[in-house]
């Protein structure tokens, strides 16, 4: 049937993001050409406009630095469901459940247009660092054990050396939905590279 009919239609969409370190004051020195002092409220008003109450939003990891009540009622102000795959930085994060409505410790496998993919924090090879070591290799396993045509991930920060991951090393495809290579908001089911 025609859009034009004035039928109201009510897909569901998926959307990914990660690394939004809500409140962490090191990230604007950590990554000064790409945050900026307004960085949360510009991923917050994008999440608001882009995602409808039928709609799951899987956040990568890495959510905030610290709890308050005016991130929770921001938080809680975007429709749609939310789950958290745990990353390097949420393990400390003592309120998680007020913000999400599922947490996962380590990774999820999901299906989008009929091919399984892998979510989780950590790329199967972060070439900047040997840290997380163990983490990576596990992604790896887990990516050709399950037989997955994607890893959406994050963890990788934009960085002056244009150093990102290695997956394709691992013979892994992969997307960084990390804010800073998103412009800062959230990508859909229908941007990943299947």
């Amino acid at each position: 049937m025609p859009a034009s009919c004035g039928c109201l239609y009510n897909f569901t969409m998926k959307y990914f993001i990660s690394d939004t370190h809500f409140f962490h004051k090191n990230i604007l020195k950590l990554c000064p050409l790409k945050r900026f002092p307004e960085f949360e409220k510009e991923i917050l008003e994008n999440l608001k406009k882009t995602l409808k109450p039928q709609d799951t939003l899987y956040h990568l990891g890495d959510f905030s630095w610290v709890d308050s009540e005016e991130l929770l009622r921001d938080w809680t102000e975007i429709p749609g469901r939310k789950v958290l795959i745990k990353g390097n930085h949420d393990w400390k994060f003592k309120n998680l459940p007020l913000y999400f409505d599922e947490i996962v410790e380590f990774s999820e496998i999901i299906e989008i247009r009929g091919k399984k993919v892998l979510l989780c924090h950590f790329p199967s090879k972060d070439l900047r660092t040997y840290r997380f070591l163990e983490l990576q290799k596990k992604v790896t396993e887990i990516y050709h054990s399950k037989n997955c045509s994607l890893l959406i991930h994050g963890h990788v920060h934009w960085n002056p050396f244009c150093v990102f991951c290695g997956c394709h090393l691992n013979r892994v495809k992969c997307i960084n939905v990390n804010v800073e290579f998103t412009g800062f908001r959230a990508l859909s089911e229908e941007e990943m590279p299947l």
